[in-house]
């Protein structure tokens, strides 16, 4: 019989989610396959489900939370109408972050990838994901067409980012989880970067895309999780020499994002007035 799973994290990128992700490797009574990110709903449906229960066939019987992270089925309506027709009783994790500041990590990470090499104030015109997956308010409410609100949870990377701990503990408290002593939750699993050498970021995305295509996604897993292989083709900016954001630029993003802010403001009652610009 197969393992299905209970919960699912649907995003967003650059929104903390490897950090969950690890914290929920880290939970006794909690089984989640290495591989953050197999796309199962959205970009490997055609592979099956047969394929997708095979990620969790080696959850333990005790295991209470069973599910997977894949940071854009939020982006992916096909992804939503699929997740409520195959599993119409999981749940769903949700987290955002200053959609400015997502916007420019999605696109120092791009840019450091050699995905991107236009300034941002071009690429915020050419590449559509950079704003829209910013979008949050538009994306919610795909998902709000298929579940029920309180099926939804949604946690705010400014939380992550004061209290690990506590950020983790809403995520486990939501899915009847406790909240073990035993988990690393400061370690950061994500942080800007930059390559190596030249072509390291575009030969370290080529290779993880490859893996993919294989289907090879439970090695794909172990390997980003690895802090020597990702050492390997990235290292840290220093604090001096992190890219920053153009004030006119982030003007124009404010213009964008503040409608957007306002709904998720109603939405879920939180204050997001350092987000706005007003």
């Amino acid at each position: 019989m197969a393992i299905v799973p209970n919960f699912l994290f649907i995003g967003g990128d650059r929104c903390g989610s490897k950090s969950l992700h690890n914290m929920f490797r880290q939970h006794p009574d909690c089984y989640v396959p290495p591989i953050a990110d197999p796309y199962f709903f959205d970009k490997n449906y055609d592979r099956g489900l047969d394929w997708y229960w095979e990620l969790f066939q080696n959850a333990p019987p005790s295991a209470q939370a069973i599910g997977e992270f894949s940071h854009d089925y939020i982006h992916s309506p096909e992804a939503a109408e699929r997740i409520a027709r195959d599993l119409p009783d999981v749940r769903l994790l949700v987290a955002l972050r200053d959609p400015i500041d997502r916007t420019f990590s999605s696109y120092a990470s791009a840019f450091a990838a050699g995905v991107i090499r236009t300034p941002l104030s071009e690429a915020i015109e050419e590449v559509d994901m950079l704003v829209s997956n910013s979008m949050y308010a538009d994306k919610l409410d795909v998902y709000l067409k298929h579940f029920d609100r309180d099926r939804i949870k949604i946690l705010f990377f400014d939380d992550l980012a004061a209290n690990p701990r506590a950020f983790a503990k809403e995520a486990f408290e939501f899915l009847g989880l406790r909240d073990p002593d035993n988990i690393d939750y400061d370690r950061k699993m994500s942080q800007l970067s930059k390559p190596r050498v030249p072509f390291a970021g575009a030969a370290s995305k080529q290779g993880a895309n490859l893996l993919r295509k294989l289907g090879w996604v439970k090695l794909l897993g172990r390997l980003k999780s690895n802090r020597f292989v990702r050492g390997l083709f990235y290292k840290p900016y220093k604090a001096e020499n992190k890219p920053q954001i153009d004030p006119q630029v982030k003007q124009k993003l404010h213009e964008l994002f503040d409608p957007q802010i306002e709904r998720i403001e109603k939405m879920t009652g939180r204050d997001l007035s350092s987000w706005r610009s007003y």
